[in-house]
């Protein structure tokens, strides 16, 4: 991840140099389109790759019930999961022991418990938790989808 973070950094910064030294259209037009072919190859690489991870996921208490790709620039992958069982945190480590060669999967249940702790302190009132939404991309992040209680 650290290295797709690094080469966008780096295609924008050749993008905004082309602007900068040159002003050539052409020259922005290049560099914008390898940005966007190596960003489309490792957006797929790792939406695959948390695909894959559905199924420990969801023993460790989340669900999986959506992806949303955005091929931009930045481009990014959302993931959004509904949480459908507790888990103790001694269940979780004892399945995350038994995956530990999956990198992503350690951080993407460190963001969906730190996201679910946040959420178990918002004071809800007429509002009911719904989605924890997670964004891997250039500037990653969570979001904790509420809505009304119906």
């Amino acid at each position: 991840m650290k290295d797709f973070l690094s080469n966008i950094t780096d295609k924008v910064t050749e993008a905004k140099d082309a602007v900068a030294d040159s002003l050539s259209l052409d020259k922005l037009t290049e560099k914008l389109g390898s940005l966007t072919d190596a960003a489309k190859e490792k957006t797929i690489n790792t939406a695959n790759e948390v695909i894959g991870l559905t199924p420990v996921i969801e023993e460790i208490g989340f669900k999986t019930t959506g992806i949303s790709v955005t091929m931009g620039l930045p481009p990014d992958i959302t993931f959004h999961f509904m949480k459908t069982t507790d888990v103790s945190p001694e269940r979780r480590k004892e399945i995350l022991d038994q995956n530990k060669d999956k990198a992503l999967l350690g951080t993407i249940v460190k963001m969906l418990v730190a996201t679910d702790e946040y959420r178990d302190k918002l004071k809800l009132g007429s509002f009911k938790f719904s989605n924890i939404d997670i964004c891997i991309g250039l500037t990653p992040g969570m979001t904790i989808q509420l809505v009304p209680q119906s």
